[in-house]
Parts: structure tokens; C-alpha cells; sequence
């Protein structure tokens, strides 16, 4: 079994990530865009955790400008890259489903989890925290100059 990041807080969007994350890796189908579902996800909640670490390496208060420029710099980006890989992973995940829809139709038998309908509710979760709390962050991301 391939090894993923789950989340290190029990805050957050990245806790709703991981949640999902870890219904998703006991579904035992290895339809290739599932796999990819999975590792974006992963990576996701790795770059949130990043993203808490960052946060909180610094005294806000106490420090000067350039070091709270550059601390948000570097949190933006993180947010930004972490919201591009959860909205890749939500979109493996409905190529999954379009998968499962075309099995259904050739007669296959395909079991939904019970789970499913808590996975979902993880992601939707996630996607509300993102525009609540990042809002301004995963909208663009600032290109470097130099």
C-alpha cells in the first residue's frame, strides 16, 4: 500500500482533507484517476500542515516587517498550491465517478460505500474552509521577479 501525508493538526482544512483522504485510501479499486485523487490530496493536506507550521514560526507581534512580508509571501503561496491540488484531486475524484457510471451502465456491479456520502461531506467541508479562510490567498498567485 502506497504511503500518504495525513494531517499532523486537528484544525482546519487540513483536518477535513485528511478525513476524506482517509476514507479514499481504504477503497480498494486501482482505477488510475483514483490513485491520482489520492496523491493530490495528500499533498494538499501536506502543503496546509506547511502552511500551520509556517504560521505559527513566527511572533506576529514582535516581528519586523520584512520578516511578516515574507512569512505571508510564503503563505500565500502555500494556500495557493494547496488549493490547486485539492481542486485537482475533486476533479480525479469526479472522473472516478464518471468511471463507476460507466461500469454501472455495462452491467457491472458497483458497490458504493457507505461511507461515501462522509467522504464528500470532508471535501465540501474543506472546500467551505479554503474560500472562508484563504479567501484572498487561492485566488492568484504572486509571481517572483527576480
Amino acid at each position: 500500500m502506497k504511503q500518504y501525508y495525513f494531517a499532523q493538526t486537528t484544525k482546519g482544512v487540513a483536518c477535513s482533507m485528511s478525513c476524506a483522504l482517509t476514507k479514499l485510501v481504504f477503497l480498494e479499486d486501482s482505477e488510475p484517476v483514483l490513485e491520482n485523487c489520492r496523491e493530490h490530496l495528500s499533498k494538499a493536506v501536506f502543503l496546509m500542515d506547511a502552511y500551520d507550521k509556517t504560521w505559527h514560526s513566527i511572533i506576529w507581534i514582535r516581528s519586523n516587517s520584512a520578516t511578516k512580508k515574507r512569512t505571508q509571501q510564503r503563505l500565500d503561496e502555500l494556500a495557493f498550491d494547496a488549493f490547486q491540488h485539492f481542486r485537482q484531486a475533486t476533479e480525479n475524484l469526479n472522473l472516478y465517478v464518471d468511471v463507476l457510471e460507466e461500469r454501472h451502465t455495462n452491467g457491472q456491479e458497483v458497490l458504493i460505500p457507505q461511507w461515501w456520502d462522509d467522504m464528500l461531506l470532508s471535501l465540501l467541508t474543506a472546500d467551505s474552509i479554503f474560500r472562508q479562510e484563504n479567501k484572498h490567498q487561492i485566488i492568484g498567485k504572486q509571481l517572483r521577479l527576480f
